[in-house]
């Protein structure tokens, strides 16, 4: 007659070891013998003696005298517990992104004016072959060539721009705006006339 297998809430068979899985004799925690004497030396190696049956009513220097013997016969390195690894410092990235942004760094314009910064967007939108210039490139442009652009250090004292669109909209007389009706957010830039 054979006897049906149980199974536990996670699926796992309650007569395989958890450790090794294989159909062997288990102990309460589901181990078998070998598996059982692995725990047992890593919560020695781990000195936490609460929960080791051997080392429990030792003193404080028996306990150590055995975890010095465990490790020596059975090496310093967990057998059946997973340790977690030391959450490493991140490395300097050496992707082209950084690197990119290093060399823009480096190269910015740290020392500028309002005419300065006016007299580059001029020249971004005179160097294109359209007439109408998206006006993100342009301010992808500025951000690169000046080094933290603030628009509220921009303009005329006490004019506190929130974006770079409102103060180049300040100055009609030097370019014009427009934006696309259907995509709210697109704009496009050109030279004024005259």
């Amino acid at each position: 007659m054979k006897t049906p297998r149980k199974r536990r809430d996670d699926e796992q068979n309650s007569w395989e070891c958890v450790g090794c899985d294989l159909p062997l004799p288990l102990n309460d925690l589901g181990l078998c013998a070998e598996c059982a004497a692995k725990l047992e030396r890593d919560l020695i190696r781990a000195r936490d003696w609460e929960y080791t049956t051997t080392a429990f009513f030792l003193s404080a220097e028996q306990q150590e005298a055995l975890r010095a013997r465990i490790i020596r016969e059975y090496g310093a390195k967990n057998e059946l517990l997973v340790e977690e690894k030391p959450k490493s410092k991140p490395k300097h990235t050496h992707s082209r992104a950084t690197q990119r942004k290093r060399e823009i760094a480096t190269q910015a314009i740290r020392e500028y004016s309002t005419d300065d910064v006016l007299q580059a967007a001029h020249d971004f939108i005179q160097a294109q072959t359209e007439p109408w210039v998206n006006f993100s490139r342009v301010l992808q442009h500025l951000y690169e060539r000046f080094y933290h652009l603030k628009p509220k250090r921009l303009g005329a004292p006490g004019k506190k721009y929130k974006s770079l669109l409102k103060f180049i909209a300040d100055y009609p007389d030097r370019f014009q705006l427009r934006s696309e009706a259907d995509q709210g957010g697109v704009y496009w830039i050109r030279l004024s006339d005259g």
